[in-house]
């Protein structure tokens, strides 16, 4: 994600990035888009967390290590509003393509045993596990979302905190993070008692945004990763840095896409282009084609794949 050097920088105040970067504990930050006006932390929103959509208001605040190139928003910027707050039923209309996401994701580690999935929403991904015979287990901060998996899909989701929830040591085969460790306020601590209720040679399974990816550096602040409520953005080799700093072999990274209603898709596109947007949006409602399922992969999603040591 490079920033145009031909306008005047408007940098955060480097001590908003007071606490030391996760990669390489470095305490030096740069602006990493210096086009963009810095926002007042003033500004955070309380609303309750979406699922679906996220505004992109601190795109200006985000910081890059002058040490190891991690990305990562200021802590300045969390929002005031909680994510057990969360509740959003237009992911409920989305079932059957999270459903078919969510066995893609799968079939990147070997079906049985035991799993959890840390930050599981209604447990689309969940139910996908159960049919393909893993004993699942999720763990989901929304009280609405959690509600919806045990009640409308009898899935065993305990709300609250993974670090709250006291599970045994070695007591999981695998454990997944889709779309969750750049939410994170403390990727660290989360990790760590992954790795802590996996079983020896058990794998963590994770999802998340390549900001080292082509489609992210060209993009640069219009990327459609870069959101509020996105603190962390990994590049593969932080990604792989990290998790092998904390107990885990990394035995695949690789790009991962996914599969949506066009309609789906066109929404994206509004952050970039409004106007073009309108236009295309137009011509698929004329063409009635909106439910068309399409996937895309576009290199800027990765999924890893890591054992416990």
């Amino acid at each position: 994600m490079q920033a145009s050097e031909t306008v005047v920088e408007a940098s955060p105040n480097p001590d908003r990035a007071a606490a030391p970067c996760l990669i390489c504990g470095g305490s030096s930050f740069r602006p990493t888009f210096r086009s963009v006006a810095v926002p007042d932390a003033s500004e955070v929103s309380s609303e309750p967390y979406r699922i679906t959509h996220s505004e992109r208001r601190f795109v200006g605040a985000i910081v890059t290590c002058r040490d190891c190139g991690m990305i990562f928003l200021p802590l300045d910027f969390l929002p005031s509003g909680s994510y057990s707050d969360a509740a959003d039923p237009y992911y409920l209309e989305q079932e059957e393509e999270r459903l078919a996401n969510s066995h893609a994701l799968l079939d990147r580690i070997p079906s049985g045993g035991r799993l959890l999935e840390i930050g599981c929403a209604a447990g689309f991904l969940l139910r996908a596990a159960r049919d393909r015979g893993f004993d699942p287990v999720g763990v989901e901060m929304s009280e609405w979302a959690s509600g919806v998996a045990r009640d409308r899909y009898n899935l065993d989701v305990r709300t609250g905190r993974l670090e709250d929830m006291g599970f045994e040591s070695d007591s999981f085969d695998a454990v997944v993070l889709a779309d969750v460790i750049e939410h994170l306020t403390d990727p660290r601590q989360t990790v760590r008692e992954i790795c802590r209720v996996l079983a020896p040679g058990g794998r963590l399974l994770l999802l998340t945004p390549d900001a080292g990816s082509l489609v992210a550096r060209v993009a640069g602040a219009r990327w459609w990763g870069i959101l509020d409520d996105h603190y962390f953005y990994f590049s593969r080799g932080h990604l792989r840095k990290f998790l092998e700093g904390e107990g885990f072999e990394v035995e695949t990274l690789v790009a991962h896409g996914r599969s949506f209603p066009l309609a789906h898709w066109l929404l994206k596109l509004d952050q970039y282009s409004p106007a073009a947007h309108r236009a295309v949006a137009s011509l698929v409602r004329a063409l009635r084609i909106g439910s068309i399922r399409v996937p895309i992969n576009l290199g800027d999603m990765m999924a890893c794949v890591a054992r416990k040591k």
